[in-house]
């Protein structure tokens, strides 16, 4: 299967937030991520890094509280 992991970096720190997402679309500011089994979140922020080797995407969070959902 061809799932990711995205994990968001704040004030240095990497957090994993989602897993086993399969879909990441823009939504203005942030980012809708949304899992194989239909699981949603809204992450505010920029993308750092895609890895598909890895499949992991990296996000930078916004200076605002970012994670909804």
């Amino acid at each position: 299967m061809c799932e990711t992991t995205v994990y968001v970096r704040t004030n240095g720190q990497e957090e994993e937030i989602l897993p086993d997402v399969v879909l990441v679309q823009p939504e203005g500011d942030a980012w809708l991520l949304v899992t194989l089994l239909g699981e949603q979140k809204l992450v505010r922020g920029t993308i750092e890094k895609l890895d598909f080797l890895k499949h992991t995407v990296h996000l930078r969070q916004a200076k605002e509280p970012a994670v909804e959902g």
